[in-house]
């Protein structure tokens, strides 16, 4: 998925230094003094994301293909691997497609469009997710998990296509944070030594509004189903 980026301004140069933070704090959480409470994984995870909205003038679309990777890592809180925080950095390309009707002409990203103009969001988004995750005792070489918890992110680029417009930027109509709920189930196989294959399923359900303000005055969420793979080292 290809992102254009805008030109570096005061905004982006905003959203470069708290995405700056934002990976401090992340390297930061794993300085404990006891590393044999962290199990890292690294993980790529195929999506299937929608949008959707609280105006009766807008109305989804379709869903988009998308995908995310990074380091996850579950901290143990004792010796009992029954009970982890699952946190990591990921980056995530999301979207989903929007059908603006209404009565009249609206701008959006600088363009005048006509009603009943469709717009795909293509989207990219630093992750850091916060859950707690709960995990069976060994079943033949195999471990039953399940999470719960927030994951705030910060957009880092977006680009859209509607009408004759193609990867249009269009950061200015995207807000910088969201938040969403995460919940999901799966299990790890053990491959021996230290190492397992882990896989499951998650549901993100977005909790703020994506979109800046619009003639439109909705509130857009983005939601995602997404099929966890990951290698635990």
């Amino acid at each position: 998925m290809e992102i254009s980026f805008e030109p570096l301004n005061r905004k982006m140069m905003k959203r470069i230094t708290l995405l700056t933070g934002l990976v401090l704090f992340f390297f930061s959480s794993w300085a404990q003094p006891d590393i044999s409470n962290i199990q890292l994984s690294f993980t790529a995870n195929p999506s299937l994301n929608w949008l959707n909205t609280t105006s009766e003038d807008v109305s989804r679309q379709g869903t988009v293909m998308g995908y995310d990777f990074g380091i996850i890592g579950d901290v143990f809180f004792s010796d009992n691997a029954h009970y982890s925080l699952l946190t990591g950095l990921l980056v995530l390309n999301t979207g989903g497609s929007l059908n603006f009707r209404g009565d009249q002409d609206f701008n959006f990203a600088g363009k005048a469009l006509p009603p009943n103009t469709e717009i795909r969001y293509r989207l990219r988004y630093l992750e850091v997710p916060f859950s707690i995750k709960l995990k069976t005792d060994e079943f033949h070489r195999v471990f039953y998990w399940g999470v719960f918890g927030l994951s705030p992110m910060i957009n880092i680029g977006a680009n859209g296509k509607f009408g004759t417009y193609r990867r249009i930027n269009i950061n200015e109509e995207v807000n910088l944070f969201n938040v969403a709920m995460n919940v999901g189930v799966g299990f790890d196989f053990d491959l021996g030594g230290n190492n397992s294959a882990s896989a499951g399923l998650i549901f993100q359900n977005g909790l703020s509004d994506i979109t800046t303000d619009n003639p439109f005055n909705d509130k857009t969420i983005l939601n995602s189903l997404k099929i966890r793979l990951g290698l635990i080292f």
